[in-house]
Order: C-alpha cells, then sequence, then structure tokens
C-alpha cells in the first residue's frame, strides 16, 4: 500500500516573497533542506506532498499572490502575530536553545516568556498539522524550532508515523542540565513523540540517548528508547549537498568569469573564509589565528590575502549586533597592523554572495579556512570540496565540526588555538599540488556518493522500517479471542514449558524483598500447574538460591537464580557462572557512596551479583542517584559484566549468564509443544525476545516499550492466567 503523502514540517518555506516598485516576485529558497526534499523520489506516495512552515509574510500577500508559487508541493503558512514569533524565533530558538546547543552556555538569555512563546508557536503548528493530516501520512519535522512538536502531533494522532531531525547539535546532558527542570524535560519528551530521531553525528545521538535516560530514565538500547509502549529509534544521518551542482559549476562562463577577475586582482595566496554573522562561527578567532601566522611567519606578508565575507544575520538580537562590531574592530586592527601602501592582508565584505561569487571564491582560493568554534555539520566545507574540479586548495578545518567525521583528508585543528590555526594555514599554504589533489579526491569520492539525495532518501526509509516495527513494541493486551487462543493452544499441547519472573509477576513489590514471599494461593497454583502431565515449570528470577529455595524448595518445579547464574533440576543445584566474583571490591564503593548520599536506600548482595535498591528513597532523589549510577557504572565497570536497571534496583552481574541464555538452553532441551514466558521487568526482556517461534507465547506485565508478543496488566492477570491453565476444560483430559 501506498503512503498517502509526504508532509514537511520546518520553521520557515522554501520561498519568500518580494516587493520593489509595486511589483511582487518569488524568491526561492536554496537551502540544503529545501534540496534535499525536492531531490526526494516521491512515486511512492499517493498524493501531492505538503510543507508547513511559519510565514515571513502577510495572509494578505499569500491570498493576493500564492499562485506564484507553482512546483510540486502544497505550501501551507501560518500566520503568527509578530511578537509572538519575536519571542519563539529570536528569544527562546536563538537566545536559549541555539547559544546552549552550540555550547556557549554564558549566552543564553532564559525567560518564562519566551519559552511559554516556543509553546505557543509549537501549539498553533500542531494544530494546522492536525488540520490536514490525512491517515497514513509520513509526517517529517526539521530542527530545533520544533522540538516539542512530535509528542505534540502523538498525543492527538497516537498512530502518526512521524520523525524529527535535528540539524544543529545536541549537547552532552551536563549541558541540557542547565536548563530548568520542566523546560528540558518538555523538550526531551517532545522528541520522543518521534518514531525516528536523526542526528548529524554519533556523538551528538549518544548525547540525546544519554540525556534521555539521565532526565528522564527511560533506558536505552542500540540506539533505540523504550517508552511507554513505544520504541523510538535513533539513526545517524550526515546531511549532504547537492554534489553535481557545486562540482559541474567550475566552468559555468560566470563563475570562470568572477574566478579570473579573483585570480587577477589577488595574484598571491588567497585564503578565502565564508560565515553567517553568528558567534558560533568563530570568525574573531579565525582573525586571531591570521594575526598569528603573520607575526610568526613575517615571510607570508604581502604574499597572502585574506577574504572574508561575512553573511548577515539576526542584527536584531544584541550578541550578533555586536560580533559584527568586534568583527570589524579586529579587521581594522590587522589591516592597520600589517598593511602596507600596496597591501591589504584582510578584504573584508558583510553581504550575501550570488552563486557564482561563491563559487569563483571557493574555485579560486588556495586555502578554505573553515574554523567555527562548533557546527551541527558545516556544509561550506563540503561545498568547497565539491567545488574544485581542478582538484587544487586546502581545506583547513574545525574539528568541531559534524563535518570533520567525513573530512578526515582536511587539515583539522582546534579553533580555539591560534597558534595551531596558524601552523595548519602554512601547512595548508605549502602544501605540494600532487597531496592536495590526493586528499580532495579522497573527501570528493566520499560526498560525492552521500550527497543531499542520499541523506534524505535514508533517513525516509528507515523512518518506514522503523514504523512498521514499532508495533511490535507494544504487545497485544490479553484478552477475548487473544486469551481463548493461547488457553486452546495450552489445552492442546502434550508438552509445555512455563518461564516464570518472580518479583512483579508472581508478587507485588514490596519495601524491603525479604517481605516478598509468596502467598499460599500462589504456592498452591504453581504445585498444580506442575503436577499436570506434560508441564515443565520454571522461576527464573534475580533473587538468589538460598530464598528461592526457601519459599519454593518443596514444590515440583525448577528455580534459577541470580538472573542464570545458578539453577535447580530435578532437585540439586548447579552454578553456571563459575566467575569468582573479584570484581564486586572495585564496585561496592560505587555502590556505599551512592547509598550515603540517598536515605532508604540499601545494597544487597548474592552469590554473584551486588544489587543496589531504592524503592524506599524520596523519589525523586532515588530517581536521580539511580541515573547517576548508571551512568558511572557504565563508564567504569571492568570488562565482563553488565549493568541492570530493574524496577528502581541497579544490579551488576557478569555478561556470561542472564534469562535470555537460560531460557534458549531450556527451550533447545526438549522439542517442547507449547513455551510460555511471563516477565515485568527490563531484566526480563533478554528472556521474552528468545520466544520467537509459532508456539511460543511471551507475555510482558504491566506497561513499557517490550520485545513480548502479549501484555497483561499487572499481578492480578498473571495469577488469573495461570489459574485459567489450571481449570480450563480441556486441560482436565490431559490430566
Amino acid at each position: 500500500m501506498k503512503n498517502n503523502r509526504l508532509v514537511i514540517i520546518s520553521h520557515r518555506l522554501p520561498f519568500s516573497f518580494k516587493t520593489e516598485n509595486r511589483v511582487t516576485t518569488l524568491k526561492p529558497s536554496a537551502g540544503g533542506l529545501v534540496t534535499a526534499v525536492k531531490s526526494l523520489d516521491l512515486s511512492s506516495f499517493a498524493e501531492k506532498p505538503v510543507w508547513i512552515g511559519c510565514a515571513d509574510f502577510t495572509q494578505r500577500t499569500w491570498d493576493k499572490h500564492q499562485g506564484l508559487v507553482d512546483d510540486s508541493f502544497q505550501y501551507i503558512p501560518i500566520f503568527i502575530d509578530k511578537q509572538t514569533h519575536k519571542s519563539f524565533y529570536n528569544g527562546f530558538s536563538n537566545s536559549v536553545l541555539w547559544p546552549l546547543f552550540h555550547y556557549f552556555s554564558t549566552y543564553v538569555d532564559y525567560h518564562d516568556e519566551y519559552f511559554k512563546a516556543y509553546q505557543l508557536v509549537n501549539e498553533t503548528v500542531c494544530e494546522k498539522v492536525m488540520e490536514v493530516l490525512k491517515p497514513n501520512d509520513l509526517i517529517w519535522v526539521h530542527d530545533y524550532h520544533f522540538i516539542p512538536l512530535p509528542q505534540l502531533i502523538r498525543e492527538r494522532q497516537p498512530d502518526a508515523r512521524l520523525g524529527f531531525f535535528l540539524h544543529i547539535p545536541f549537547p552532552s546532558y551536563e549541558l541540557m542540565r542547565l536548563l530548568p527542570r520542566a523546560c528540558r524535560t518538555y523538550l526531551l519528551n517532545g522528541l520522543l513523540g518521534a518514531d525516528l530521531v536523526g542526528f548529524h553525528t554519533s556523538d551528538y545521538r549518544l548525547h540525546f540517548l544519554q540525556s534521555v535516560q539521565m532526565a528522564l530514565g527511560q533506558s536505552t538500547t542500540l540506539g533505540k528508547v523504550a517508552c511507554g509502549d513505544r520504541v523510538i529509534e535513533t539513526g545517524v544521518f550526515p546531511i549532504g549537498i547537492n554534489y553535481a551542482l557545486y562540482n559541474e559549476a567550475y566552468h559555468q562562463p560566470e563563475v570562470e568569469q568572477e574566478r579570473q577577475q579573483l585570480l587577477t586582482s589577488y595574484p598571491g595566496k588567497l585564503i578565502f573564509s565564508v560565515d553567517r554573522l553568528d558567534y558560533s562561527k568563530g570568525v574573531l578567532q579565525r582573525l586571531d589565528a591570521l594575526e598569528a601566522f603573520l607575526n610568526q611567519y613575517p615571510q607570508w606578508r604581502e604574499q597572502i590575502v585574506f577574504l572574508l565575507v561575512v553573511i548577515p544575520s539576526r542584527d536584531e538580537i544584541l550578541t550578533y549586533s555586536e560580533r559584527k562590531q568586534m568583527i570589524e574592530q579586529a579587521v581594522g586592527r590587522i589591516n592597520g597592523k600589517f598593511a602596507t601602501l600596496t597591501w591589504l592582508p584582510v578584504v573584508y565584505r558583510y553581504a550575501p554572495l550570488s552563486f557564482p561569487q561563491l563559487l569563483a571564491s571557493y574555485s579560486a582560493c588556495d586555502v578554505a579556512m573553515i574554523t567555527p568554534l562548533r557546527d551541527g555539520m558545516n556544509l561550506v566545507a563540503k561545498e568547497f570540496v565539491a567545488s574544485r574540479q581542478d582538484q587544487r586548495g586546502v581545506l583547513v578545518l574545525s574539528e568541531l565540526t559534524g563535518a570533520a567525521n567525513e573530512l578526515g583528508e582536511a587539515l583539522l585543528v582546534n579553533p580555539l588555538d591560534e597558534y595551531e590555526v596558524a601552523e595548519g594555514l602554512k601547512q595548508a599554504l605549502e602544501m605540494p599540488p600532487e597531496e592536495q589533489a590526493r586528499r580532495l579526491a579522497a573527501m570528493q569520492q566520499r560526498i560525492a556518493f552521500y550527497d543531499v539525495k542520499k541523506w534524505a532518501s535514508d533517513f525516509i526509509q528507515l523512518l518506514l522500517n522503523t514504523q512498521s516495527a514499532n508495533p511490535v513494541g507494544r504487545g497485544l493486551t490479553l484478552t477475548g479471542k487473544t486469551r481463548s487462543s493461547l488457553l486452546t493452544a495450552y489445552s492442546k499441547a502434550k508438552s509445555r514449558l512455563l518461564l516464570l519472573d518472580y518479583d512483579g509477576t508472581l508478587a507485588e513489590f514490596v519495601s524491603e524483598p525479604e517481605l516478598a514471599s509468596p502467598s499460599a494461593a500462589v504456592l498452591e497454583t504453581l504445585d498444580k500447574l506442575a503436577q499436570m502431565p506434560g508441564n515443565k515449570v520454571v522461576i527464573i528470577s534475580g533473587r538468589d538460591r538460598e530464598t528461592l529455595e526457601n519459599w519454593f524448595g518443596r514444590l515440583p518445579i525448577d528455580l534459577v537464580a541470580e538472573h542464570g547464574a545458578c539453577q535447580k533440576q530435578n532437585g540439586s543445584w548447579e552454578v553456571n557462572n563459575r566467575d569468582e566474583t573479584h570484581w564486586k571490591a572495585s564496585v561496592r564503593p560505587h555502590l556505599e557512596e551512592v547509598v550515603n548520599r540517598c536515605a532508604g536506600s540499601f545494597i544487597e548482595e548474592k552469590a554473584t551479583t551486588l544489587a543496589w535498591h531504592y524503592r524506599n528513597a524520596e523519589e525523586r532523589i532515588g530517581f536521580e542517584r539511580s541515573r547517576e549510577l548508571l551512568f558511572t557504572l557504565t563508564q567504569l565497570l571492568p570488562h565482563g559484566l553488565r549493568v541492570l536497571d530493574g524496577h528502581k534496583v541497579v544490579e551488576i552481574k557478569s555478561v556470561d549468564w542472564d534469562k535470555g541464555k537460560l531460557a534458549e538452553r531450556l527451550i533447545a532441551a526438549n522439542p517442547y509443544d507449547f513455551v510460555l514466558a511471563i516477565g515485568d521487568d527490563q531484566t526480563d526482556e533478554d528472556m521474552l525476545a528468545v520466544l520467537t517461534e509459532k508456539h511460543h507465547y511471551p507475555i510482558k506485565v504491566g506497561e513499557g516499550a517490550t520485545v513480548a508478543a502479549f501484555r497483561v496488566s499487572d499481578v492480578g492477570q498473571v495469577l488469573t492466567l495461570l489459574n485459567a491453565f489450571v481449570k480450563h476444560p480441556d486441560s482436565e483430559r490431559v490430566r
């Protein structure tokens, strides 16, 4: 079945209107997102794609001139009043999120009215989406302006198919926690409304995963986030460029003419730099590096020219207008210090470049100096590489850009170290042509393959695959026909294996682990099940073997203790995990430290595991300490150990055995006609995951994402199901 439509949501629409001399014309945008989306193969969609964004023109202009827009998209502008949009865009988006996500925390200017405006605009956009959304639409939300939007849409349309891509860095958790608690929770939950969240680099992805684990307590495995009854996929998609556009422009007449003028005007070595006006771009630090270069290597004076182009951006924000003045003062200082009557070291322009001027600058320069202090990707670097059809020129690139992960053949520098950048400039200016060609050829091959079209198509394809896989994580509620089918399968089977977790499955959680002994009713039900011909009943628990033996030793059932470390079969115990547990000495101090900082928590030591329980601690403090402990242990654990994030317990054990490995061994021991596994915790997912055959029945107890095909709500429903096995009419026949 074809998807209905692709729905793109971004802050701006890919065009604007320009009126001169009472004549209004359409001005298309030329950003990477526009190129990517318009390059997609839309043949898999049944209808014309939709693009939703905030209008930078009036309703009257749209009503009068929307006929000028004539392409393959249906455009839906959203009109926001000026004051609200200013607080949303200049306020929260670009005075809070932009500096924080780019690691400029001192530039963050947080105000409640900014946050409220940000929420209001996202709500407004969501309402518009709801008006136009159709069943089976594929929604793709873009960038930091709309971080809450996926969850807002999900709340109104639970079955929405939705992806989100962040075009800027995602910061470390230490920076995210600078935001007020309600704000950061709102943002992180917003992203968890998506089926797929995409980032430029693995670092940004890992920062996001750590933040949702630390701030929200969501479990993460292999890049996936378990959230409620959903599984959110994350992915790395380094955005590309239209490689052919930049590479093939080399011989365009306008480009050749502009290039020749540059080469004539600057016969020496030309260093080129172009950036938007933004503190994250490091223009001031670049000028400091040029000054250091001219001081250290005076022989290069009058031999080079630095062509610095700054594109106007967000002048109305104070930090930006101040930055412009500082750049102009630095240019004046350097020129005043080094210039001669016939030579100017810095040629500065504060204005946009036309496409021919940009391509001419790329292809005429000897060095492209692209050194932002922090950048999500940086497409300027890729554009320079693509434009060099002659395979000449050197890229000096900041190691703090996303592009540095792909452009390893560039001269990578720390933009905050002016002397390192100066050395990079010297190396670039002295690099032999053969080495220039070798480096450029490798980078060109890479970015030609992963261009902007592949970026977009890869994201869409993974989103489609992710959406089709997500319902597996929901688990069918075990009621009605589903429950009847299960009971029938049980009664017809001649050999059955029942794998049962204990805490949270057969017994409710209590304040002290030793108080959770099984009731007489539970013991009676287990005994009856075990007595039935063809049944093998196994309690598979994280409990220690002494406790399990004390509680269940008199029953004709098998027992598995400490997540598979040891088991009781045919009346005798055997040890699977022969680890000497010498690791406990290095791990225990970390647990003791957390106990000292979390009243009510305690350590439980078993034969092969250590566990820190916090169910008796104050809820907020216990949760925060558990996140800290999980992160600490994940970073510091010796090889061969595993951390389990359970229900108000953090447990450390050997990786040699877990419930999944033990379940696999039990299943393989006999050709069972019916296999059932029930568990409530993240630690049970290993066991539930191995039940993949048609006659296997994995059941999740309670809420939360799961690999299980079925779900029951609580312990009571588990016991009701087990009693139904005992009392089912057909079961009398097989007894």
